[in-house]
């Protein structure tokens, strides 16, 4: 297995510093969405496993409340799950409930969401299918998000296609997803599709306990992958990590776990770490 990572620059003008970082909160949302193609309902194939595996991550978040360890956890599964409460006010402000007390992703420190998904390599977007109609049936990062104008910094996504290489290289999740002064630091997420089973509780339950004080974004590399010799149709989780020097964006993807979050500075680069190799459907075969 051969671990890569590669740095994406931020073009842009110089930008203020970043004001002082406020002592960390601990909330948990997560977004079980397995429910699709009924009345109300988004188009997609239901998998009930989607739930089961926002519950395994939730439970982890619970068993640390218990001992005092963190202060809130939030489920907000199937209908629940709106795009607006992906969508940032400089998107579309009419919708914007990113924020909202409970609900909203920015309202959280931590996220886990598991959802069909997809992307647009030409229009430099990913997209996450919800759980209703009501507001859009898809939360779309150039569309909707921009994260870390709240108090989100640690996405952890379970759907295809949700961390696209060749989106990365051209900037599209930098630009999209975070501006210099946001508080968001790294999107967990897959390069090409992946596969679902029961398989997938019993890894993300280890990532979350193994990622208490440091690896967040390493072990998500380690807990994901998974080869299929010669379908090409392997499983390949990504780490994309925001932040102002190499080493403060490695620091956090080795070293930065759900109690020690590490601030990498303003968010004027990126840095996509990856195997090597891997080659899933739905995307193109990383770079070795």
């Amino acid at each position: 297995m051969k671990l890569r990572m590669q740095t994406h620059l931020w073009t842009g003008a110089a930008l203020a510093l970043l004001l002082p970082a406020a002592a960390l909160a601990n909330e948990t949302h997560v977004y079980g969405i397995a429910n699709f193609g009924g009345p109300g309902q988004c188009n997609a194939e239901s998998h009930s496993v989607h739930t089961a595996t926002a519950a395994e991550f939730a439970n982890y978040f619970n068993s640390l409340m218990s001992t005092g360890l963190w202060s809130d956890v939030r489920t907000i599964n199937n209908s629940s799950a709106r795009a607006d409460f992906w969508t940032d006010a400089s998107k579309v402000p009419a919708d914007a409930k990113d924020t909202q007390a409970n609900f909203g992703v920015d309202d959280a420190d931590v996220l886990f969401v598991h959802t069909h998904g997809g992307h647009n390599e030409a229009n430099l977007r990913s997209w996450l299918v919800m759980g209703t109609n009501a507001d859009a049936c898809s939360a779309v990062t150039d569309t909707h998000m921009s994260l870390g104008n709240g108090k989100l910094n640690i996405a952890v996504v379970k759907a295809c296609q949700s961390g696209d290489y060749q989106v990365w290289k051209q900037g599209g999740y930098r630009r999209a997803l975070v501006t210099p002064t946001s508080g968001f630091t790294m999107w967990n997420a897959f390069h090409g599709n992946s596969s679902c089973g029961n398989f997938v509780k019993t890894y993300v339950k280890g990532y979350a306990a193994n990622s208490r004080r440091d690896g967040a974004g390493e072990n998500w590399i380690d807990a994901a992958y998974d080869v299929d010799e010669g379908a090409n149709n392997d499983d390949c989780p990504v780490s994309i990590v925001f932040g102002e020097t190499k080493a403060q964006r490695i620091a956090m993807y080795e070293n930065g776990g759900w109690r020690d979050r590490k601030s990498t500075g303003r968010k004027v680069a990126s840095h996509i770490f990856y195997v090597g190799g891997c080659e899933p459907s739905g995307g193109q075969k990383l770079p070795e």
